[in-house]
């Protein structure tokens, strides 16, 4: 929901990265193709893991993904409340954001681990909470976002 599926570190490739003595030095004859493709390969599988570290919540069990998608929304919420410039009411869009942030970016992210391999079965059980979870969403998201607008205007009120 408030993350955002185009987010710099989403148009980072590190597929073109070498590291220092891939590029310009004497040694960078020796370097052969497999070594290239495998320093390649361990960047990508990276880049997964990065990506993943910042919404890790989205992949596990559901009442993890609901209490740390509450407290994002209660933070956007008060920005919002606060007047800060970019930010519009984030219980106008949340239901849907999400369910879009989902199929857009955590499914195809957990498809990518899983692909990867790295993280053994556990891949398979990333990319089937990110579907459970966005499925539960589907059905009660809605009834959610209404629970922490009411939640939120609660914690509003204590802090002013």
């Amino acid at each position: 929901a408030g993350e955002s599926t185009n987010s710099s570190l989403g148009k980072l490739s590190f597929l073109n990265l070498y590291p220092p003595y891939f590029a310009d030095n004497e040694c960078n004859s020796t370097v052969d193709n497999d070594s290239l493709l495998l320093y390649q390969k361990a960047m990508i599988v990276l880049e997964h893991v990065i990506q993943a570290s910042d919404v890790a919540h989205t992949m596990q069990h559901w009442h993890i993904y609901c209490k740390w998608n509450t407290k994002l929304f209660h933070e956007m919420y008060y920005a919002f409340k606060c007047g800060r410039d970019s930010c519009r009411n984030p219980g106008e869009y949340w239901f849907q954001a999400e369910l879009d942030f989902f199929d857009n970016y955590i499914i195809p992210l957990a498809k990518k681990l899983k692909e990867c391999g790295v993280f053994g079965v556990s891949s398979d059980e990333y990319l089937e909470y990110a579907l459970e979870n966005r499925k539960e969403w589907e059905v009660k998201g809605r009834e959610i976002v209404n629970t922490m607008i009411i939640d939120a205007n609660e914690i509003s009120k204590k802090v002013e």
